[in-house]
């Protein structure tokens, strides 16, 4: 208490009239003891004033370093102040609030901010400038796929040169990333742009996965043309088969010299018919039922209908056994068939090995595998194996990968064709459901 009073400034105001108001007398009267107590009161009144100017600067270097180190909870004491002390006092503490208030609306943003970047599905990755990474979110490794995005030399796997040149990308130019993972080839647009943080310069990469964007619009043009060309075909040959047929029916036409054109007429128009029905499948395909199912129970039914001769074995590598996929089970086994038949024919008569690989990623993504010990498919033709119609067999529709990429498509998932050897075998197709 005595401090407190000692240290107020009415004690100070006090001391200094007392102080002046002695020392004045005593000058005048000639008193000693006044002018030594005026003296006394004085000095104290100037000791004073000096120790709280002292508490004052004390006190505001520690509001500097408190919000320094962003800690705006300090309070400063109001009591026992009167006048402009009391009101720098309340001044500083209305500032520390304030500035409190500001930090949490700034924490509240940046989590907002966070949970934008990890709902949108391009990558984004901001770089200092020394080109290290200070932000990404988690699409950014998806699209590049790695557990977790912390260098850019984590890149050097899909090419040395990749590093540098997403560190060098200029600001509002753009380029091409392309290069294989495990799930198969993978193109990139990047884009890079710069905006000034604080005192700093930073540099915001983003990436979007092309590849899958260019297929869906060339399978939706595909499917458009299809339509198109197998409605016009079957207008043109349907009558010509109902008139040969009716034509051959005739008893004058029987046993007549153009009985048996009228017949490779009619015979050349139903084949026809039958292959444009066949492409038709492509165009009007089903609306998926998706419904949830035990991946290596339709596996072993597909194996029970002995599509795969007894000079190639087949082996099954599910993680875990009970692996359930979420999709229209009949689709999934159409484009498993697919993939099995053509192993098969790739393989011949030779003794070889079909495997077959499914697993659940750490993002919940179901892969499977269909691997084979046959010839490679050649580079070239490999461009080419998705598009509709593209065959190198002798009575190949060229519509089953085509069909199975558009089954994938339909079911949320995706298939692409492993460069070979890449994972030990020479061809290999991965299904991937997102």
């Amino acid at each position: 208490m005595a401090s407190k009073w000692f240290s107020s400034p009415l004690t100070r105001i006090l001391s200094l009239t007392t102080g002046v108001s002695l020392l004045t007398l005593g000058i005048n009267e000639n008193e000693n003891g006044c002018i030594l107590i005026g003296a006394c009161l004085v000095i104290l009144a100037a000791f004073l004033f000096y120790s709280s100017q002292k508490q004052l600067r004390e006190k505001s270097w520690l509001m500097l370093e408190a919000i320094r180190n962003r800690d705006y909870s300090f309070r400063l004491p109001t009591h026992g102040f009167i006048g402009g002390e009391r009101i720098l006092q309340n001044t500083l503490n209305e500032f520390g609030a304030m500035m409190g208030e500001q930090k949490q609306l700034m924490e509240q943003r940046e989590r907002f901010y966070e949970q934008v970047l990890s709902g949108i599905s391009s990558g984004i990755i901001v770089l200092d400038q020394k080109n290290k990474i200070i932000q990404s979110n988690p699409a950014a490794a998806r699209l590049l796929s790695i557990p977790a995005l912390g260098t850019l030399q984590q890149l050097e796997r899909y090419g040395e040169d990749i590093p540098e040149l997403l560190g060098t990308l200029p600001a509002g130019e753009r380029c091409n990333l392309q290069y294989a993972t495990s799930k198969g080839e993978v193109q990139l647009l990047v884009r890079a742009s710069v905006m000034q943080l604080g005192e700093n310069t930073v540099k915001i990469l983003t990436l979007n996965d092309i590849r899958n964007e260019m297929d869906a619009k060339e399978l939706e043009s595909w499917v458009k043309l299809t339509r198109v060309l197998t409605h016009e075909i079957m207008n043109s040959i349907a009558p010509i088969s109902s008139l040969s047929e009716t034509f051959l029916q005739r008893k004058d036409v029987k046993n007549s010299p153009i009985y048996e054109g009228i017949r490779a007429i009619h015979e050349t128009s139903t084949g026809l018919i039958s292959f444009v029905d066949s492409y038709r499948k492509f165009s009007s395909l089903q609306k998926p039922s998706p419904e949830p199912f035990y991946l290596k129970e339709l596996l072993l039914q597909i194996e029970s209908i002995h599509l795969i001769p007894s000079h190639i074995q087949l082996t099954l590598q599910i993680e875990p056994e009970d692996l359930m996929l979420y999709a229209d089970p009949n689709l999934i086994r159409q484009v498993l068939i697919n993939l099995i038949k053509n192993a098969v024919q790739a393989i011949g008569e030779r003794t070889g090995k079909i495997h077959i690989r499914a697993y659940s990623t750490k993002e919940e993504h179901i892969l499977i595998y269909v691997s084979n010990d046959g010839p490679a498919i050649p580079e070239k033709e490999a461009e080419e194996i998705f598009v509709p119609f593209f065959t190198t067999k002798k009575e190949g529709s060229g519509i089953g990968l085509s069909l199975s990429r558009q089954i994938m498509k339909l079911s949320n998932g995706s298939i692409s064709l492993l460069k070979p050897e890449s994972n030990g075998w020479s061809t290999t197709f991965v299904l991937e459901f997102f």
